[in-house]
């Protein structure tokens, strides 16, 4: 077993903001997912206006889904910096003893 004594702050900042953007986009087209399936379980909708509601609410998704990415890979980036910082700091005070990963 090896012990992982630093981590690349730009490395894990980088794959932090890429992972919470990508949740952020899914959780985007989540809410269109779920507007179309509560707005046609309203009824009263005929066939044009359920293709309207799903085209709309599939954009819509989309763009909460691009704007929530943005911003969340923002945020993930400073946090993933921040946190590669204090594990490395905690490393290097001797706190913590590292993460133990087998190799092969």
């Amino acid at each position: 077993m090896q012990i992982v004594k630093k981590l690349d702050l730009k490395s894990v900042a980088n794959i932090y903001g890429a992972f919470l953007a990508l949740s952020a986009f899914l959780t985007g087209l989540g809410i269109g997912a779920v507007n179309i399936v509560n707005r046609v379980l309203e009824g009263g909708n005929g066939i044009g206006a359920v293709a309207v509601i799903i085209v709309f609410n599939i954009l819509y998704g989309i763009l909460v889904g691009l704007i929530s990415a943005l911003a969340a890979a923002v945020v993930g980036y400073i946090t993933g910096w921040i946190f590669a910082w204090l594990y490395n700091f905690f490393v290097k005070i001797k706190f913590i003893g590292g993460i133990k990963i087998e190799l092969e």
